[in-house]
């Protein structure tokens, strides 16, 4: 019972580190991309979130796939990590050098020379990124969160500042060039002072091979994770245009913003949680339920808000060049808002070692994907189409994930079902004074504090009437932190 109640606070504890690492760099992003969008054009963030889709998909090669095997191996020692470690750095300049020799006829399929110089740049990203992402498994592993709250928080802060400037200054995309570029920089640089461990000049291939053998089915599957979504960026960046792209991505990063903080929160911590776990089902069922119903709790009002105060958000923020945005908003709100719940039955799947049926699962959803976003492209033929398909594509997934975890780890589909409706009721009922404000209010800042003020009363009292389990489970854990500190 001691280990027990030990092991529960250790994971609440990685999860506020987590959590406010996440917010606080989300924050400063979020500042950061507002000042940016008033002084950039659309068409900018287009550009780069055609070329972030090359680099992104390099990236899975090195930041998460590899490195998930050396958290999911009870036993992991130095030998492991700096075989690791050596393993990915050579990959990253594998790609490095594809991304560079590649980047001219990339920018000639798109009819934009300017976009190949710009993925020679960004493509060091890769590199540098594969020399934090098997300290960020060591930290995930020891579960010292704290040490990556520093780095990330440090970096997003450091690079939106030379991004801010730049952009002032009259650099133009140059400058979203260099805020990204320096935020990977300054984290990397940041991690190796506040993490000791270093790579030693070791090799086994003894030891390499079954971490690949686990890792590759999860590289297969964030292959195609990572190429299911992006692929949406290229069909539009070569259909459309890069205007329609920066209203696409701008209206896909908001609701990010909001739900990338519990969802990647769930993803690096859940996951050693649920290792250290495996052979207890009963208390692998528990810490899954436990954070699919906690993390549902917590997106409802936020992103049910989003999508509400959206428009007078964007017209306040960004300004009305950026109002086209507006609806790809709202239905990203809804498809991130089911994110997290995806998300807590694929690290319990990860978590029992069966990196095949996650392999499986992701194959089938994201075949349905594609046959959506073929008619989406070529039956409809509106990006407006294209971000649905993404949002219907999310809804199967989640009910093929919650069979298979139903199967696995007796988290029944009835109990997955009520735990995401109840939330969601909450937030419709939540919504639905909320719509007719901006109907009355006419001045967007004021209209915006009455609907979010409004909105949390709502949610809260009605949490609290309905006797809403989460939010007791909350205010209990919060009194009791503050209580001890």
């Amino acid at each position: 019972m001691v280990d027990n109640r030990q092991g529960a606070t250790k994971v609440f504890s990685g999860l506020m580190w987590v959590y406010l690492e996440n917010i606080s760099a989300q924050i400063v992003n979020f500042i950061v991309s507002i000042v940016l969008a008033r002084l950039l054009e659309p068409s900018y963030y287009g550009t780069i979130a055609l070329v972030n889709v090359f680099v992104n998909l390099a990236n899975v090669f090195v930041t998460s796939s590899f490195s998930y095997a050396l958290i999911q191996k009870k036993d992991a020692d130095e030998i492991d990590y700096s075989t690791m470690f050596w393993f990915i750095t050579g990959i990253s300049f594998v790609f490095f050098v594809g991304l560079f020799i590649g980047s001219p006829a990339v920018g000639e399929f798109y009819n934009n020379p300017e976009l190949g110089t710009i993925l020679r740049v960004l493509a060091l990203r890769i590199p540098l990124s594969a020399y934090n992402s098997v300290q960020m498994a060591y930290v995930s592993s020891h579960m010292v969160f704290k040490k990556s709250f520093l780095s990330n928080s440090g970096g997003a802060l450091l690079s939106g500042i030379f991004g801010v400037v730049l952009a002032y200054l009259g650099y133009g995309i140059w400058a979203l060039v260099a805020q990204s570029l320096l935020n990977v920089l300054f984290n990397t640089i940041i991690l190796m002072v506040v993490v000791k461990w270093r790579p030693q000049f070791v090799f086994s291939i003894d030891r390499l091979v079954p971490l690949i053998r686990y890792g590759w089915k999860l590289l297969a599957t964030g292959l195609m994770f990572t190429g299911y979504a992006e692929l949406r960026s290229l069909i539009i960046g070569k259909r459309y245009s890069a205007e329609d792209l920066g209203f696409y991505d701008r209206g896909y990063s908001f609701p990010r913003l909001i739900a990338a903080n519990i969802d990647s929160t769930i993803n690096r911590v859940l996951f050693p949680a649920l290792s250290k776990q495996q052979d207890d089902s009963i208390r692998l069922c528990e810490m899954t339920r436990r954070a699919a119903k906690t993390s549902a709790y917590l997106m409802t009002p936020f992103l049910f808000g989003l999508a509400i105060v959206a428009e007078p958000l964007v017209n306040v923020l960004l300004g009305g060049k950026w109002m086209p945005c507006i609806p790809y908003i709202q239905i990203m709100s809804i498809m991130w808002w089911l994110q997290p719940t995806q998300t807590c039955s694929a690290q319990a799947i990860k978590a029992i070692g069966k990196s095949d049926v996650y392999l499986r699962i992701e194959i089938i959803s994201k075949i349905c994907g594609l046959i959506l976003l073929a008619g989406a492209v070529f039956v409809i033929n509106s990006v407006k189409a294209i971000a649905m398909s993404m949002l219907i594509g999310q809804i199967i997934a989640v009910l093929i994930y919650g069979v298979y975890v139903s199967r696995f780890i007796g988290y029944s589909l009835k109990s997955q079902f009520i735990d995401i409706f109840i939330p969601g009721m909450i937030g419709v009922v939540m919504c639905i004074p909320l719509y007719f404000i901006p109907r009355i209010v006419t001045n967007s800042i004021l209209c915006i504090m009455i609907q979010v003020c409004l909105g949390s009363v709502i949610y809260i009292c009605l949490s609290i009437i309905l006797k809403i389990e989460e939010f007791r489970y909350l205010k209990g854990l919060i009194a009791k932190r503050t209580k001890k500190e």
